[in-house]
């Protein structure tokens, strides 16, 4: 079952992507030179997406106000892109880092409004929204979460240059974007808080002293309505502006509920806004002050049952199935609703995420440096009441995870100007970051016909006392599970540039982080449910029927006889990150450089809910090297830029099966330590000026994502009867990482006269086969895809209004984002990307 690969890169699958890139850049330009025509502009560009500042360093044009041209079919420069990966305006081509780069104007044009959409327009980049605390990117096949509060992300997110340790800070819409910027390998000498694999950095447009006010409508299939807006300009002149921008989006989903047939799921229903401050009190200050809040209510906690096979991978027979035991008699002999897109569900109770936070960041000028001060606060209520039978037996009556989040940061960093032979970034940074978190189970009247066992049931079953009691058993017992993870982190961080000729630079960073980490735990049984040896005495059950009553109640609520009282654990750590950097322009359009940099990802305190003891996940370290190039061709028209990476990383953080005589099995998961994981591969962002009205930007990945040693994995139910207490992973692909990945876009836009343009793109997003189980069960197989957007419309030039058609996912390919294996009470379930979504959007500026 090992997927070992061999050194190098294989070279069928180069060969296909080549044959994919190679067909569809030649297709472009083919319907470019057919559809351009005298008087056309040129549209902005840049590597991974369109300009995000232009400067006169080449030849640009302006989207809402388009030159005439004397051959439409004559190239032109692409725009420059500025990007402040690095705290400060460079150009792209010039930063000797592998960043990723879409505008706001293009984000806007393909409805791209969530970090899946982002995903979708990044190189090597994959992204999964479950639900608030189960979100994920991921930058070159690592970052999928592993579920829990305790635990950092390999990949960090900043917004408005405040770093969020919280997955749940990306369960929402942007709106009024600036750019979004995707820097990979390890981060920290600049960018707010130590990460191994990247940072995804998100930039809302700022307030202008120039009013202006924009409103979009947006309807489309599955009753989507999505309207936002922004409203900007002076309060005082000079001195302060404000920026108002807010969305609110509904739609029915793509899953049907049978049971409830006014229901879905995976629907819209979430709303938020942002007010900002900007004041500048003299030449030499700037301040920017920023609100903002969103909220969801949706019905998203659904992973639909797909199939639920009568025997093993092996082939033996399997004794017991979710199908089986809904096929008791107590049910009807029920035979269960295995459908991707409909399911029928009983507990239909909408998800909640609430988010609100302030943040407030000050520039000042003095003696040729910038003295930087972020300081932020941001609070988060999760709450979701899942149907986790996915039937309409009262089994499960909702239950799961509520979360309450506060964080506070402070950043204090200063910056010398550019210009000299040495330019130097130092700073200070602290982090507070704690949840409250409970994990509710309650059970219903069907319970314990549901998870009994197929000896206890036929005991229970053969008359009215011992039916009763089976009734009993769980009916109204509920179990909750409290934790409060908590992280006090500190930092002090430098970076400089020594520009040892005007061609040669060497860049050096190191930070060095202090942490310290306290987990809270305790079990608690609220809902005791019937005294069934009383029940059992008032009905004349047997005592083998009392017995087995019993057993099936201890079997979801053991762990309360061995533990209740609340416990703690704490830890310190320290943790080193570096950077080294060497880059040279060979000349004003090419650069070459290379790194080696060494991030960690912090470790964790939490519990083991068999026995409450205490466990302590080692931190991650990735020890990264690139070798990269950025190129402009063609007299700029052409942007290519190329990165080799290198990457080992040690201490992995993932589930690890360890040894516990607490439970039957003598095992249990934990979230531990795989000893290494190593990641090879290539990188190419790009974008071509085919000709004055076509524009194509692409990017692709081949990465090898690789656990190199991982001997103690938990093995998938699926493999046997009696599977093995461990599997040895090494030389396994990692979860949801595609060996081949890719982003293919063309945008065309054409003066109509009368003040009119007509603008139309395309986008495709390619991904080979791989697994998005976490536990790599063969159930998790995805097969290779394309997902494509397209678009066109109608709009002034003078951006006054636009009208426009769009359709995403065009084809309806259906696709998974995460899947679990069977078990002995669960059927193989997945969770779904987002379907075809059709619609209309009206955009007026005034």
């Amino acid at each position: 079952m090992a997927d070992r690969q061999p050194p190098g890169l294989p070279h069928p699958l180069l060969k296909e992507l080549t044959r994919h890139v190679a067909a569809a850049l030649l297709g472009g330009t083919v319907a470019g030179a057919a559809l351009a025509q005298q008087g056309a502009q040129a549209p902005s560009a840049a590597a991974g997406g369109e300009a995000t500042t232009v400067v006169q360093a080449a030849p640009t044009t302006s989207s809402t106000n388009p030159p005439a041209a004397s051959d439409a079919d004559s190239e032109q420069a692409l725009d420059t892109v500025v990007i402040r990966a690095r705290n400060r305006e460079e150009r792209l081509q010039d930063v000797p880092i592998p960043v990723s780069v879409v505008t706001g104007r293009e984000l806007e044009r393909d409805h791209a409004v969530n970090i899946t959409d982002f995903a979708r327009r990044t190189t090597n980049v994959q992204a999964a929204e479950l639900n608030s605390r189960r979100s994920s990117v991921s930058i070159r096949g690592v970052g999928k979460n592993v579920n829990g509060e305790e635990y950092e992300a390999a990949v960090g997110v900043i917004i408005d240059n405040v770093f969020q340790p919280y997955v749940g800070a990306s369960w929402t819409n942007f709106a009024d974007l600036e750019n979004i910027e995707v820097a990979r390998g390890p981060q920290g000498t600049l960018l707010g808080k130590n990460t191994t694999l990247g940072v995804l950095n998100i930039s809302t447009r700022k307030p202008s002293f120039t009013p202006s006010n924009t409103v979009e409508l947006t309807v489309g299939e599955r009753d989507l309505r999505r309207i936002q807006g922004t409203l900007t300009g002076p309060i005082v002149d000079e001195v302060l502006a404000y920026r108002f921008s807010f969305f609110d989006e509904k739609g029915e989903g793509s899953i049907k509920n049978s049971n409830q047939n006014d229901s879905t799921w995976y629907d819209r229903d979430r709303s938020g806004a942002r007010l900002q401050f900007l004041l500048l009190p003299s030449a030499d200050v700037s301040a920017r002050i920023i609100l903002h809040h969103s909220q969801a209510r949706e019905n998203i906690n659904m992973s639909p049952p797909v199939e639920d096979p009568a025997t093993y991978l092996d082939g033996s027979a399997r004794a017991i199935s979710f199908s089986s035991r809904l096929g008791r008699d107590w049910f009807g002999n029920y035979s269960p609703l295995l459908d991707k897109f409909k399911v029928d569900a009983n507990y239909v109770t909408p998800s909640k995420d609430d988010q609100n936070g302030i943040s407030a960041e000050v520039n000042w000028e003095l003696a040729r440096h910038t003295l930087t001060s972020i300081t932020a606060y941001k609070d988060n209520e999760f709450v979701a009441d899942n149907d986790f039978d996915t039937t309409r037996f009262d089994i499960r009556r909702g239950g799961g995870a509520r979360t309450d989040q506060q964080q506070f940061s402070q950043e204090v960093r200063l910056s010398s100007h550019p210009g000299e032979v040495i330019d130097y970034q130092v700073g200070l940074y602290a982090l507070y970051n704690a949840f409250d978190l409970s994990s509710h189970t309650p059970y219903g009247s069907d319970a314990g016909a549901f998870y009994a066992s197929n000896a206890q049931y036929s005991t229970l079953n053969t008359s009215a006392a011992g039916r009763e009691l089976l009734g009993a058993s769980l009916n109204n017992v509920y179990t909750i599970q409290k934790k409060k993870p908590e992280t006090t982190s500190l930092a002090a961080f430098g970076q400089l540039n020594w520009h040892f000729t005007e061609k040669a630079t060497l860049t050096a960073g190191l930070r060095q982080t202090w942490e310290y980490k306290k987990n809270t735990w305790e079990f608690v049984e609220l809902g005791q449910g019937a005294d069934l040896d009383a029940l059992g005495a008032s009905n004349s059950a047997t005592a083998a029927q009392i017995a087995a009553a019993k057993a099936i109640r201890a079997a979801q609520t053991g762990a309360s006889a061995k533990y209740g009282a609340e416990r703690s654990i704490d830890d310190r750590s320290t943790a080193t990150s570096l950077l080294l950097s060497p880059s040279y322009k060979l000349n004003e359009d090419t650069l070459l450089y290379a790194s080696f940099a060494r991030g960690v990802k912090s470790g964790a305190v939490s519990w083991n809910t068999s026995d409450g003891s205490p466990n302590v996940t080692e931190p991650e370290t990735a020890l990264d090297l690139e070798l990269g190039a950025k190129l402009a061709l063609l007299n700029r028209k052409l942007i290519l830029n190329v990165n080799l990476y290198a990457t080992d990383i040690r201490d992995f953080q993932t589930e690890q099966i360890v040894p516990d005589a607490n439970t039957t099995t003598g095992t249990r998961n934990i979230i531990g330590n795989a000893k290494k994981v190593t990641l090879r591969g290539l990188e190419v962002d790009g974008a071509w000026s085919a000709t004055n009205t076509l524009t194509i930007r692409f990017g692709g990945a081949i990465n090898h994502a690789r656990y190199d040693s991982y001997k103690d994995a938990p093995c998938p139910g699926d493999l046997t009867a009696s599977p093995p207490a461990q599997c040895d992973y090494s030389g396994r692909t990692l979860p949801g990482a595609p060996k081949y990945s890719f982003n293919l876009g063309a945008d065309y836009r054409k003066p109509l006269g009368n003040g009119l343009v007509f603008d139309a793109h395309i986008h495709d997003n390619y991904a080979s086969r791989h697994n998005v189980a976490l536990n790599l069960s063969d159930y998790g197989e995805e097969d290779a895809r394309h997902l494509t957007d397209v678009g066109l419309g109608i709009g002034a030039a003078s951006g006054a209004w636009h009208l426009g058609l769009y359709a995403k996912n065009v084809f309806d390919v259906e696709y998974a984002v995460d899947a679990s294996t069977f078990s002995g009470n669960s059927a193989v379930t997945k969770r779904w990307g987002d379907r075809r979504q059709v619609g209309a959007t009206f955009r007026v500026s005034f």
